[in-house]
């Protein structure tokens, strides 16, 4: 009987160990892009980002197909907007693009959360490579979401309190 637990003990961790060989040939990979355009991927990047994908473990892998590192550092802050537009486009060559966002910012979510309406230009570099145009920078930059989606996220984490002073904070000013 012992020896049967042995073997089954055997079997068990070199299938783990066949099983995590194989995940691992695929770290540091990151997936195909099949957007056509510089534009295009800066715009899908900046819509899951406006809709708060990046704010969670869980849908921050929705953003790998358009950039060009597989980590993002943690943050503590993110930027409330009311919308975002693709303001410039320069053309560098034929694989490598700068595309100017410009931000309506409405305020900053860091613990509490600061008004300060103001127009945020960000330059997203891009290069065309063999999985696509990939976004090399700004790699730190902290996440962008509109103030609909930063009060969903807001209630999904119980944060009620800043939640309600999202909801209640002016969004224009006179």
């Amino acid at each position: 009987m012992k020896r049967t637990m042995y073997d089954i003990t055997v079997i068990l961790f070199a299938a783990i160990a066949l099983t995590a060989g194989c995940k691992s040939g695929q770290e540091g990979r990151l997936p195909q892009n099949t957007l056509a355009t510089a534009e295009e991927t800066v715009k899908a990047y900046c819509d899951l980002d406006a809709n708060a994908a990046r704010l969670s473990s869980l849908t921050w892998s929705k953003v790998l197909p358009y950039i060009a590192w597989t980590e993002e550092a943690g943050g503590d802050k993110a930027i409330v907007i009311s919308g975002y537009k693709i303001a410039k486009t320069q053309k560098q060559s034929e694989t490598a693009s700068t595309i100017t966002v410009e931000y309506e910012v409405l305020g900053v979510v860091s613990g509490d959360y600061a008004q300060g309406k103001k127009t945020e230009n960000i330059p997203f570099k891009v290069k065309k490579t063999k999985d696509g145009w990939k976004i090399t920078s700004p790699d730190f930059m902290p996440p962008h979401v509109l103030l609909k989606s930063m009060v969903k996220h807001l209630e999904g984490t119980k944060n009620m309190e800043l939640a309600g002073k999202l909801q209640t904070a002016p969004t224009t000013t006179n």
